[in-house]
């Protein structure tokens, strides 16, 4: 499952101001790297999912997730927020972002398997505090690799 994410789908040093804008961002680096048949549908998808359930699970953490026909192959993109964008509730600010794609016809339990990895990760402090301080996309990489190992 390693190869779910790479370099260009990493962004270190985010500097948007809304969810929303967030949201669209990641999809159009997803979208460069052929990750994504239809980048508007998956947006939607992401956005339709954010208005049901949040995805705000708390530490500064944003996990947005679509599951639709418009992703080619599981994706996870990565952003560090620069100024922490409201997620959830008002106080529910968000400065790492994880968002990800799976296709609709994918195992059906794909999106869990990775949300489940995920979890298990930013419980570690550790990991968490090494994603805070590094900026580089080489080592950010490694850090986002440890997931899925």
């Amino acid at each position: 499952m390693v190869d779910i994410i790479d370099k260009d789908l990493i962004e270190p040093e985010l500097d948007l101001y809304s969810k929303e804008d967030i949201i669209k961002h990641l999809a159009f680096l997803m979208d460069k790297k052929n990750r994504l048949k239809n980048v508007s549908e998956y947006i939607k998808s992401v956005i339709d999912r954010e208005n049901l359930t949040n995805t705000y699970v708390g530490y500064g953490v944003g996990i947005p997730h679509g599951k639709t026909d418009a992703v080619n192959v599981p994706t996870l993109a990565f952003a560090k927020i620069k100024n922490p964008v409201i997620w959830g509730e008002e106080e529910d600010l968000a400065n790492l972002i994880f968002m990800i794609a799976v296709p609709e016809k994918s195992s059906s339990n794909e999106h869990l398997k990775i949300l489940a990895a995920l979890s298990r990760k930013l419980m570690d402090e550790e990991f968490k505090e090494k994603l805070l301080v590094t900026n580089s996309k080489d080592n950010l990489i490694k850090i986002l690799n440890e997931v899925f190992e």
